[in-house]
């Protein structure tokens, strides 16, 4: 069987287009399907114009620009908040193309007083809700594992990886997607900057095991046998700063959302022509708004971090017109540098349309400069938080290897639809 997973259908509308009568007849056809796509996409791979495997020097323009914002400015003034909380989102972002003061709010964040720690009232996993000085909000995901551990399985399996939030904020800037919210990485005193202003629900979690400091929190997954401990009592994570709350934000199901379950499809697993019937909802009409191809920007954004868990996504809904798709929640990325989840494109290969923008931008970090650029934005990350390096070399590496798979099937959907106005559109 397979789910009905498109949002705000038509009323009386049935977006599927396959029989439920027999599961097994089903997957036999089914799977024809997803190799076809497969077997294309390589071919195109083989064939790619030599263009794509030269480096673009152009890429270097970015990169200083990009670093030249992460130097901290010698006085802080008092309302360095003001500039994130008011100053930079609006419907398309939450930080400008240029950001002058982004390194020293970086900075700030990475040193702020911590006053109250609690149980993170959002998702199913551990994380704390930080109270820092100068009312102040952050999310602190704990780290759970090494930098080169392997993640087996489901593309969403395992443990949110902490580092997978500060590189999709930096990977979001070069690729100028800058919608995702300020991370960073901060080591943590439990005793000190936990324990000494935790809620009583979050302290009752906290307990000594030999010489290292351990909790395991309140949540949907946490248990007394799964804790998180610091080495000693110092805990690494990715502070990641919470959105201003006038910011109102809508969550809505992905059209391309996963069942989750081994023994049901998708809708768009099965039908080719699934991406027709999305375009049929207003919602994501491409002549009502930009969100259908910013759902194609964003899958491009998650195959190169190896991110298969986007099942929702959230719009800020402050009036604004045609507001962009938020980058919220990257932590299940950085799974298996080896293995490349074509399916997280789906949105690409089956509408075969991408915005101008990003094309030009992807276009750039050709011949491995996108993994030249994001080591060097990471390496001065970890340098200010003191930390090992954020991101293996495989991973690395593997972000250049999907970039080509995404020039493959842009050049694909070109020779399908034939005119390139028809696949790079302007929208934006």
């Amino acid at each position: 069987m397979y789910a009905k997973n498109l949002p705000e259908p038509k009323s009386g509308q049935d977006l599927s287009t396959s029989s439920r009568s027999n599961d097994k007849d089903m997957q036999l056809q089914l799977r024809p399907i997803a190799k076809d796509i497969d077997e294309r996409i390589k071919e195109e791979i083989r064939t790619l114009p030599s263009k794509y495997f030269k480096q673009n020097t152009s890429y270097s323009l970015v990169l200083e620009r990009l670093l030249s914002e992460l130097i901290i400015m010698p006085n802080v003034r008092e309302d360095i908040w003001n500039i994130p909380n008011n100053n930079w989102p609006d419907a398309h972002q939450l930080i400008p193309p240029a950001a002058p003061e982004l390194g020293t709010i970086l900075e700030v964040l990475r040193r702020s007083r911590v006053v109250r720690a609690d149980n993170a009232p959002v998702g199913t996993q551990l994380k704390l809700m930080l109270n820092l000085e100068n009312d102040v909000k952050a999310l602190f995901k704990p780290r759970w594992y090494s930098r080169d551990t392997v993640i087996h399985g489901p593309v969403y399996h395992g443990k949110d990886r902490h580092n997978a939030e500060v590189v999709a904020f930096h990977l979001s800037s070069l690729l100028a997607l800058r919608r995702v919210p300020l991370a960073v990485i901060r080591k943590l005193d439990l005793k000190e900057e936990i324990g000494n202003c935790a809620t009583p629900t979050l302290y009752a979690t906290m307990y000594e095991e030999g010489n290292d400091t351990c909790l395991y929190g309140v949540c949907h997954y946490c248990s007394p046998a799964d804790p998180v401990c610091g080495t000693g009592d110092v805990l690494e994570g990715a502070l990641i700063f919470w959105l201003p709350r006038y910011l109102k934000l809508v969550k809505h199901r992905h059209p391309w959302q996963r069942t989750y379950k081994r023994n049901k499809l998708a809708a768009w697993e099965i039908d080719e022509s699934y991406c027709d019937k999305v375009k049929d909802s207003k919602a994501y009409s491409p002549q009502s708004s930009s969100r259908l191809l910013d759902l194609i920007d964003t899958a491009i954004f998650d195959f190169l971090m190896d991110n298969g868990d986007r099942h929702h996504y959230e719009l800020a809904q402050n009036n604004f017109h045609n507001p962009a798709v938020l980058l919220i929640d990257n932590g299940k990325s950085l799974s298996n540098p080896d293995v490349d989840h074509l399916d997280i494109l789906a949105p690409l290969y089956q509408c075969c349309m991408i915005h101008k923008t990003m094309w030009d931008r992807l276009r750039l970090f050709s011949g491995g400069s996108l993994s030249i650029a994001l080591s060097r934005l990471l390496a001065h990350e970890a340098e200010m938080s003191d930390v090992s390096p954020l991101i293996t070399k495989a991973h690395l590496n593997a972000m250049d290897r999907r970039l080509l798979t995404v020039y493959a099937v842009v050049e694909y959907c070109l020779k399908k639809k034939k005119y390139i106005s028809n696949v790079i559109l302007d929208h934006r």
